[in-house]
């Protein structure tokens, strides 16, 4: 069910944007939005194979140990 609920969410995420892929991250005022204006920056590789990589490797690494500990 998470491996399928994440890679439902990184479609949505690339294709979310419209025919040329996720909208661009946009900008946020640093003295109205502190915390958005700081996570800004990580949302700039958002959508990209590298970071699909990445979260599935987290993913599957996380089923890994659960079932591990299930064994």
């Amino acid at each position: 069910m998470v491996l399928f609920g994440f890679l439902d969410g990184h479609l949505l995420a690339c294709t979310g944007g419209g025919p040329d892929g996720p909208a661009p991250v946009p900008e946020f005022d640093s003295d109205t939005h502190p915390g958005m204006a700081a996570l800004a920056p990580r949302w700039a590789d958002f959508g990209s194979v590298a970071e699909f990589d990445r979260m599935l490797d987290i993913v599957l690494d996380g089923i890994r140990g659960q079932a591990a500990r299930s064994s």
